[in-house]
């Protein structure tokens, strides 16, 4: 039996093509929901990020008003971007002239010699300096607190005090003191 021209027009016509354009329509639908979902979990996770950052820098302008840590933390930075040597000498020789010299005095001052135990750990650019002064445990303490105050970015690592006994009858003996200081830098950019 040969099927009529009519009868394959209206097979093709009537239930093929639109069979076939109901299902490009569902599957089009689909592929759009799809990526329209995908769209909208992606800008969904954006504006939570961009939330959180907001609320973390209310939160950090809110620290950095607390008492004047902006002006500290600006003057920090501008000591990070001082010359470490540089700036290490002149804040120890402004310190040092508080005191006599037979009361403390420096007598070293260089790069410390092998592997810190406290710098090694991080990526963060650092160096070590070593520094030996005699005299007095109390002008040393007051020493080292002035220093670390003025140069913030020092880390003390170790610090080493021996006896120096007296050359002459009737004088008094002195303290050796090795202080080695791990000194963060600013990275380079």
């Amino acid at each position: 039996m040969n099927p009529s021209h009519h009868r394959q027009a209206i097979v093709v016509f009537g239930i093929v093509i639109p069979f076939a354009l109901i299902i490009g329509i569902v599957i089009a639908s689909s592929i759009g929901q799809a990526k329209l979902q995908a769209k909208f979990a992606k800008n969904v996770a954006a504006l939570e990020r961009y939330q959180t950052a907001k609320t973390q820098a209310v939160e950090l302008e809110s620290m950095l008003s607390q008492d004047d840590r902006r002006e500290k933390i600006t003057y920090w930075n501008s000591k990070l971007e001082q010359d470490l040597v540089q700036s290490l000498t002149q804040n120890l020789n402004k310190i040092l002239s508080k005191y006599d010299s037979e009361v403390l005095r420096q007598t070293e001052m260089g790069q410390a010699g092998g592997a810190g135990g406290i710098g090694t750990r991080t990526d963060h650019p650092n160096s070590r300096m070593q520094l030996s002064f005699e005299g007095g445990f109390k002008p040393m303490q007051m020493l080292l607190a002035e220093l670390e105050n003025e140069m913030p970015h020092l880390l003390l690592e170790s610090i080493s005090v021996r006896p120096q006994p007296a050359k002459a009858e009737g004088q008094k003996g002195t303290l050796q003191f090795g202080v080695v200081y791990l000194c963060w830098e600013k990275p380079k950019e």
